[in-house]
Formats: structure tokens, C-alpha cells, sequence
């Protein structure tokens, strides 16, 4: 017999073969062949990633097939090829799917954060979607893998792991996955995965299979089968014997998720040991009394027995409780009882049809019980979701209150699919390197969970609240409005880029507009974008977008994919004030939005960096606690400035520092430049001035600019001034304590701009030379590209901006964020929003922090749980260590959100009076918390684009929500 079907979960592929082993082309992975080609190698490779077929014996002895270990307990299986040793050992790429024998802790792998098991998934995933993957023809391979000795191993893994009290409990999702992925007596195969691969491959070979493939992949139900089966019937003349084997495939996955075989697993498991537990016994009645309603799969739901949906919800999160527990010996056929029910529940909710909105909003909050049973968000997580959007329904609700619902809900499905991006993240990265279909690991997984169904319902509701407000997306054909939220209001037009998968450093054009998975966090400037996560919200990308009228709108990861249709084309894109979207080609506007082009084009905001107080004649160093609010944009920028007033105001909370001058900076410039008749800085105002060069040129131009300023010399007692400035204010003598070298230019003191994140910072340095190159570092910063590209496209002076660095000795805090002195969701003053990541530098470039809305209801509500799997920490030895975190506990106290809301009176008391201090608010404040207690690191003013949110045609889009109701009813009718 050969390869027996479809991929196993665990067991990847049954080998049980016949006749002789197959010749192999041996694989020769020279050091410089890319990843990538070694990866197509092993796809044509008859051995794929084995050498050999070995004994490998207790004692560590490795003998040839035909050989036999000296004492029993022996296992035969591949030898890996030396390569892909090599892989493993230099790179932490596991191409190995042999688990048998290895060592329990080595596979579970808890300080590279399970990296061995996550690649396992992945390896899965990769099989089934390029068929067979790196084993495509080592399937045929005899021996390389033995699926009775590999299951009777994961047994033992998966009873130890589960035999630990803390893992399930601190992390519960990646046991679960464990659970999912190892093979072991009981598991079932994993047919989801199949049925959108297998329909993905009928779609590439058959055109006209695609409609029926986006169902598969969207919303797939028990009537899909009847679907596929008549579309054979229809084309069986034109299908070749691959694609009736193909499609027999598909039908009989169909048929056992969505037939009774599952059920009948389901009421096996539901009979046996886990009946006896009381705290199961009465839920799994109820579950049996109401399997009629699942199982009569022609029908929709309508239950006259408990709610099925609602008891395996309630079994699911029941069941995640006890694991940690009840007996050891109970927790595997527990957590397999879990999976089972998981598979049930998709595979039948589609029939939950619901007719008002009260059943609509219970369908979403079963589900989100769901998700939590799963472990797609934390128990804390659910607590505070239960309490704050999903509690009692109520006959009536002001349309207010349903909308924040609404949000919130919306918001689990985020936190859900988050916790699976963040989990997978890092080997998504790895594996993309190499394998382009790696990016849709995480896709599938998800389509594959209830996070599917929850969506789906979440989508259904947020149709209706806005079309309940007047909101109304204008899309272009294939867009579904449910997926799209507006984040940042603007007007854009200009070609779509799309990028469905994963990037690094993007080389984008400042008239485009981009669809992207995740914002990246050193995204240039940009005409408008589309995210399907919209990431942080106060991060230096967005905060840039809000400040200058970039539109930004949340999209559906389906919606991204339908928007490749249209990428290389013409977009007209508006998002109004309150998150009504407009995306079309520019060929099918109306008359007015093609005016509203040709007025984009003639007019664009730009602002003037103010030099008329700058005084250059400041050439010494200052300590922090000597630097006021006035002093800025005149001898610093606004970050020591206004660090400097904190001191005054918080001694406590604020670490003394130095300030390095503008002027400091302007004299090092006024040296002759190496290779040029003239200075640094005549040679900066020769090239900005210049006509004749285009952005492309002018850009490499400041390039050079760049590398003579990192290799520039100090002026003479420059190095001597600053060692005695250190030991004077710090304490200590220059490079015996680490700091950070912060870049602060005068072009952030603008009224009405931001220049957030646009230069450069450097962590913990502590070695003295290191400080002094960093400070030439951070002067260069200002003529990188993306530094430019920003300033160019919004300054009128740019050659007038001047950086001042701020030198602080670096705090090791646990935990740092952003604070906004406004309700960034909420658009209220009155609320405060803070978004904080474990460790150092948190928030601020674009990470999956904690968000939270504080409201003057003395409400904490949480917009978004951190799903950084790793936080920065700054040794006292200088540089930057990574260490691994989990999400069990919030990042932020009680007491520490507590802080929070009494310093933030206390800015909006006292900084809107004092001198030097632009405006009246709202406040960017940047802090930190180390054993409790506070740290500030920045204040500056919160700048957003007001212009952006009033134009009349955005007001226009907004204009129909006025008419909102004030009240709904839980009988509302669903359209």
C-alpha cells in the first residue's frame, strides 16, 4: 500500500509500503544555496529530508535497517540529510517530523517559546498545501516514518505536558495546539485544512470552481456538499481522473465534517469517563438531549431542547477550567473532548439563523464564550469581555450603549485571531524566507477555528449598528461592507499596492495607496491605507497618519484578498469622521469626487518649521533638570523641553539627563566635509536648494550626506565637555552606566505636525565610544529617506530642521507605553487612552500593545489585550535582550491605570498654563512602570488632522447617521 489519503494531524502521513526502497537523488545543499532552492531540491527528492533509513537504538546507537539494536525499545525511522541537520543546528529550522524518541522538553521547547511544535503545525499545513511538500516524494520513501511509533509517543509527550499544573493554565492555548498537532490514539484528522486546500487546487485547475471555492473558504456549511456534488455532475464530461479524485476527496471530507460521523465521535466520548465528572455530568445531559437539532443538518436551527451552541460553549469553557484540576490521567481525554466539540460547533452553527437582534447578539456572545473555551483570548481577557459587552440582554438599550457594544464585540474576533498571529508569528517569518505559501498558515488556522463563525456573526452585526447609524460604505464589486471599518479620516487617490503576505522593509511611493495584513512600523509615507489589523493605536505610523489626513481603514482578511483584484489600478478612497468608507476606481466616480481630485491636487497642506527663535549661539551642554518648556524649538527640541518641565513638576517620576544643543550640532556642520570644497552644511543647502535633481537623486545625495556625518570628527573638547557633563548630572563617569541617545529636532515643535518616530533612537548604550558614534548616528538621522520622504512632502523649510539630542540613563522598566489625554475610539476629551507592552520602549513602533479606553465614568474599558510574544529588556552590560512573555495576567494593575488617570489630571491642569507649552491639549505622554512606581520619558501635544474630518464631502458621508435611533429593542427585527 502506498500513502494513504489525506495528511494526518500528527501522524503527517501513514508509510506503510510495498516492494523495495526507491533509488534517491541525493540533495547537495552547498553553504551559499539560497533556502529557498535547497527547499525546491527536497520537493523532487525521492528521500526528501532523509539520507537513510535507520535503527536508533536505546543506547543511542544508530544502526542500518537491516541491523538490530542490542536491547529491545529500539525505533526505525529517517536519518536526516546532513543539511538539514545543519538547519537545525545553525538556524532553529526543524524540517524533521519525526517525534518518536525525542525527548519531552527538547519538543516542547519552552525557551524558544515551543518554536518546535509551532514549526511542526506549520510543516502540516505545508504538506497538505503544496502537495506533500519537502515529502512530496518521500511519501513513497519506506520506513522514514513509523505512524504507530510516532502516536504512541505523543501519548506519553502529551501526558506529561498535560500533567504540569501551570501549563494549561498559563498557557492554555498553545497546550491545546500541542494537543491538536501530536499525534496520538484518538486524533482526528484534521478536515478543515483539507477541504480548502483540496478546493483551492479544483479552483487553479478549474476556473469555474471558484465561486463555490470562496464559499468553502467564507462561510462553509452542510449544504456545500449537495453544491459540489452537483457541479461534478454538471462538468463530469470535462474532468480529468486527478480531478475526480480530487473532488471524491473533497466530498468525503464534506461529508464527515458535516455529516454524522462526527456527532457519533462526539457521543462516544460524551459517554464514557468525562459523563462521570460532576462538573460535566449535567451539561453533557443537556448536550445530548439536544443533538436532534444538530443532527438534523436539512433544517434550520430552531431549538426546542437547550440551545446546543450554548452548552458546547458552556462545555467548552467548563472544560478549559477543570483541566488543571481534575486528575492527571483525565486532562488528555479532556482536551480531545474539547477539539471534538470545537469541530461540532463549526460545522453546525451555520444553521443558527437568527431573526432579531437579540438572537443575533446572543449567537455572537456563544460564540465568543466559545473562543475563550478555546483559548483564543485569556480567561482575564473574557472576564473583562463578559462584563463590559456581554452581559444580560436587555429588553431595550440606548443606541449609544449598543453601538460601544457592538465595538467590543467586534474587537474579540481581533483579540482571537491575534492570539493565533502572535503565537505563530515568529516561525511565519522564518518559514516566509523561504516558502511563499508559509503566510497562509495562519490564515487557514484561523478558517479552522470558531473565530470563523464568530466573525461572521460580528459582521452581521456591525451591518446592521451601521446601517442602524447611517453609516455607509461606497465599495467597489466584491468588497463586503461588514469587513471594512474606517480608523483615520481622509481623502487619497492614487494606484493600490496589495500585499496579501507578509514584508519587510516595503519600498513604497508616497502617491499610492497600500492594503497590507499589518501597518509596517517603518512605513514611509503613503497616499492612504488599508490594514486588515490596524495594529497600535497611538504607534508612531499611526499617530503620523491621524496628524496628517492619511486615511487608514480596518479591512477583513477576505476583503484584502478580493482588493488583489484591483491592485495596479486607479483608486478614488475616503474614510469620514465617524468610519464610513469610500473606495472605488476613479473611472466610475461621480463629477464632484473627480473635482474633488483635481482640488486635492492644487492644494496640500504643508507646514513651516519655525526658526525665528532658534539661538545656535547655545554651544554648551545642559542637564535636564536646567531645560524648561520655553527653551524649545530655541536651543532643544520639545522632547528634552518638555522632559525638562516634567522634572520640574514630577522630580520623582523623571531621571535627570543631558541635553546636547541645536547649536552643538550646527558648529560640528560648519567643519569642511571630507572630498568637498565646502562644509557639511553648505553641502546639505547646495543639495536642497538644487532644481535640477528629481527625489531619487536628492536622495542618494543626502545619502552621502549621512555617511559623513556618522564618521564626522568631534570638535575639540567636545568628548572632554560631555564625560564631566555625565559624571556631574548622572552620577557616574561616562560609560559605566548605560543610556539612551534620543534624537529631538525642532521640526516636532510645529503647531499642528507631528514628526513622531521619524528619527532615530538608540537603546542602551553604554560603551563610551559607542555613546560618542551614536550621537553622530542620531545627527545623521534626519537625512535617512524615510526621514526625508516625510519631512519633503510636508515641509516647507526642510532644510531648516535641526536635531538637539536628550542622553537619559536607561530605566528597566516592566512595562511601557503611550498615554493620550483623549478618547482616541471614543473621540471624547474627557477619556484617556493608554496603550502599554511588557518591557522597554513599549507601544510606540507599531506593537500588539494592551489599549485601553479610560472614560470619565472611572470605566476601564479594554479595546485590545498585548499579544507580544516577547518583551525588550536593557541589561546594565548596554544593548538590548528579548525575553519570552506570556498573556495569563493584563500588562497594566488596577493600581497602575489608577496612576494613570491622576497624572493625567494633573497635566491637564497645569500644562495647558505653562510657558513654552503649545496648546491646550490633548497630551502624548510616553511612561514606564518599574515595581509599581512611575516614570515619564516624554509629553508633547497630541496632533491630529481637523481639516481632514471636516471637508464637506467627508461631512456629507456622515450626514445620514443623524437620524440614528435614540433606542433599540432586543425584538428589532433583523432586514
Amino acid at each position: 500500500m502506498g500513502f494513504q489519503g489525506n495528511f494526518r494531524f500528527g501522524f503527517l502521513f501513514w508509510v506503510i509500503f510495498s516492494g523495495c526502497c526507491m533509488l534517491s537523488t541525493p540533495v547537495k545543499a552547498q553553504p551559499e544555496q539560497p533556502l529557498g532552492t535547497f527547499i525546491e531540491a527536497l520537493k523532487k527528492d525521492t528521500r526528501g529530508p532523509y539520507q537513510a533509513i535507520k535503527w536508533f537504538c536505546p543506547d543511542g546507537g544508530i544502526l542500518g535497517a537491516q541491523e538490530r539494536c542490542a536491547s529491545p525499545g529500539g525505533i526505525q525511522h529517517g536519518l536526516l540529510k546532513e543539511a538539514v541537520k545543519r538547519l537545525e543546528k545553525e538556524k532553529n529550522i526543524y524540517l524533521d517530523l519525526v517525534l518518536a524518541g525525542s525527548v519531552h522538553d527538547r519538543i516542547w521547547d519552552a525557551p524558544a517559546q515551543h518554536s518546535r511544535i509551532k514549526q511542526y503545525a506549520m510543516i502540516q499545513y505545508l504538506f497538505q498545501a503544496d502537495d506533500g511538500w519537502i515529502y512530496r516524494n518521500a511519501r513513497y520513501y519506506r520506513g522514514a516514518l513509523q505512524a504507530e511509533d510516532e502516536s504512541a509517543w505523543g501519548a506519553g509527550f502529551l501526558k506529561w505536558l498535560l500533567t504540569d499544573h501551570d501549563a494549561p493554565v498559563k498557557t492554555f492555548f498553545m497546550v491545546r495546539e500541542a494537543c491538536r498537532v501530536i499525534p496520538h490514539p484518538g486524533l482526528n484528522k484534521n478536515r478543515l485544512q483539507t477541504i480548502r486546500t483540496t478546493s483551492k487546487t479544483l479552483s487553479d485547475l478549474i476556473p469555474g470552481f471558484l465561486p463555490l471555492r470562496i464559499k468553502l473558504h467564507g462561510q462553509p456549511d452542510a449544504g456545500d456538499v449537495v453544491k459540489v456534488k452537483a457541479f461534478v455532475e454538471k462538468n463530469s464530461p470535462m474532468l480529468d481522473d486527478n480531478q475526480r479524485t480530487l473532488f471524491t476527496s473533497l466530498i468525503d471530507n464534506l461529508g464527515a465534517v458535516y455529516g454524522v460521523s462526527g456527532l457519533e465521535r462526539l457521543e462516544k466520548q460524551m459517554s464514557g469517563r468525562l459523563s462521570q465528572l460532576p462538573e460535566l455530568s449535567e451539561l453533557i445531559k443537556s448536550l445530548g438531549r439536544s443533538m436532534d437539532d444538530i443532527r438534523h443538518s436539512d433544517q434550520a436551527f430552531s431549538p426546542s431542547h437547550p440551545n446546543p451552541h450554548a452548552v458546547i460553549a458552556d462545555l467548552l469553557l467548563k472544560i478549559r477550567t477543570l483541566i488543571p484540576v481534575v486528575d492527571p490521567g483525565i486532562r488528555l481525554p479532556l482536551m480531545d473532548f474539547s477539539l471534538e466539540l470545537e469541530k461540532v460547533l463549526f460545522s453546525s452553527i451555520a444553521r443558527w439563523q437568527p431573526r432579531t437582534l437579540a438572537s443575533l447578539m446572543e449567537k455572537c456572545a456563544v460564540l465568543a464564550r466559545a473562543a475563550a473555551g478555546c483559548g483564543y483570548m485569556e480567561m482575564w481577557e473574557w472576564s473583562l469581555a463578559a462584563s463590559q459587552a456581554l452581559g444580560p440582554s436587555e429588553e431595550s438599550m440606548p443606541f449609544k450603549t449598543f453601538q460601544l457594544k457592538v465595538e467590543q464585540i467586534r474587537r474579540m474576533v481581533d483579540w482571537g485571531a491575534l492570539m493565533i498571529r502572535s503565537t505563530y508569528g515568529p516561525e511565519l517569518t522564518r518559514y516566509a524566507q523561504f516558502e511563499p505559501l508559509a503566510p497562509g498558515f495562519v490564515d487557514d488556522r484561523i478558517r479552522s477555528s470558531v473565530l470563523l463563525a464568530l466573525g461572521e456573526a460580528v459582521g452581521d452585526l456591525t451591518k446592521f449598528a451601521q446601517t442602524a447609524a447611517g453609516v455607509s460604505h461606497q465599495l467597489s464589486t466584491g468588497i463586503k461592507p461588514q469587513g471594512i471599518r474606517g480608523l483615520n479620516p481622509g481623502l487619497a487617490h492614487g494606484i493600490l499596492e496589495v500585499f496579501t503576505g507578509l514584508h519587510g522593509t516595503l519600498n513604497v511611493d508616497s502617491k499610492k495607496i497600500y492594503a497590507f495584513k499589518t501597518i509596517p512600523s517603518e512605513l514611509k509615507p503613503v497616499a492612504g491605507m488599508l490594514t486588515v489589523s490596524e495594529g497600535n493605536l497611538v504607534s508612531h505610523v499611526q499617530l503620523l497618519a491621524r496628524n496628517l489626513g492619511i486615511p487608514n481603514a480596518v479591512i477583513s482578511a477576505d476583503n484584502l484578498d478580493s482588493l488583489a483584484d484591483y491592485a495596479g489600478q486607479e483608486m478614488f478612497y475616503a474614510v469620514s469622521q465617524r468610519g464610513a468608507v469610500v473606495l472605488r476606481p476613479v473611472k466610475d466616480l461621480s463629477n464632484l469626487e473627480k473635482d474633488l481630485i483635481k482640488e486635492k491636487k492644487r492644494t496640500q497642506d504643508r507646514f513651516r518649521v519655525p526658526v525665528e527663535k532658534i539661538d545656535l549661539t547655545q554651544k554648551t551642554l545642559k542637564p535636564l533638570d536646567q531645560v524648561r518648556a520655553l527653551d524649545s524649538g530655541r536651543i532643544c527640541g520639545p522632547k528634552a523641553a518638555n522632559l525638562g518641565q516634567l522634572k520640574f513638576l514630577f522630580p520623582d517620576k523623571v531621571v535627570n539627563g543631558i541635553v546636547i544643543p541645536f547649536g552643538i550640532f550646527r558648529a560640528h556642520m560648519d567643519q569642511t566635509m571630507p572630498d568637498q570644497p565646502m562644509s557639511y552644511w553648505q553641502f546639505l543647502t547646495k543639495a536642497l536648494s538644487s532644481s535640477s535633481m528629481d527625489d531619487t537623486q536628492l536622495i542618494a545625495t543626502l545619502g552621502r550626506l549621512q555617511a559623513a556625518i556618522e564618521t564626522m570628527p568631534f570638535l575639540p573638547g567636545f568628548e572632554t565637555a560631555l564625560a564631566e557633563m555625565f559624571e556631574a548630572s548622572l552620577g557616574k563617569t561616562l560609560g559605566s552606566v548605560p543610556v539612551f541617545i534620543r534624537s529631538d529636532t525642532n521640526m516636532e515643535d510645529i503647531k499642528g505636525f507631528t514628526g513622531a518616530g521619524l528619527n532615530l533612537t538608540l537603546f542602551n548604550v553604554r560603551d563610551r565610544q559607542r555613546i560618542f558614534q551614536g550621537i553622530r548616528s542620531v545627527w545623521a538621522s534626519p537625512y535617512t529617506e524615510r526621514s526625508y520622504l516625510w519631512r519633503q512632502k510636508y515641509l516647507e523649510n526642510p532644510e531648516n530642521v535641526f536635531p538637539s539630542i536628550l542622553l537619559l540613563p536607561s530605566v528597566n522598566v516592566e512595562k511601557s507605553g503611550v498615554v493620550i489625554t483623549h478618547g482616541i475610539v471614543s473621540n471624547d476629551p474627557e477619556d484617556i487612552t493608554a496603550a502599554f507592552s511588557r518591557g522597554a520602549g513599549g507601544a510606540v513602533d507599531g506593537q500588539s500593545a494592551e489599549t485601553w479606553l479610560m472614560t470619565d465614568a472611572v470605566t476601564d474599558l479594554l479595546l485590545y489585550p498585548a499579544r507580544e510574544s516577547r518583551a525588550t529588556r536593557l541589561p546594565v552590560s548596554g544593548g538590548v535582550d528579548k525575553e519570552a512573555v506570556i498573556f495569563d495576567q493584563p500588562v497594566l494593575t488596577p493600581e497602575e491605570r489608577r496612576q494613570i488617570r491622576e497624572l493625567v489630571k494633573i497635566v491637564r491642569n497645569v500644562l495647558p498654563h505653562t510657558p513654552g507649552i503649545e496648546g491646550d491639549g490633548p497630551f502624548d505622554i510616553e511612561l514606564g512602570f518599574i515595581n509599581g512606581a512611575m516614570r515619564l520619558f516624554q509629553v508633547r501635544p497630541f496632533v491630529e488632522n481637523k481639516r481632514a474630518g471636516t471637508l464637506n464631502y467627508l461631512l456629507n458621508l456622515d450626514e445620514a447617521g443623524v437620524s440614528s435611533p435614540a433606542v433599540l429593542t432586543a425584538q428589532t427585527p433583523l432586514p
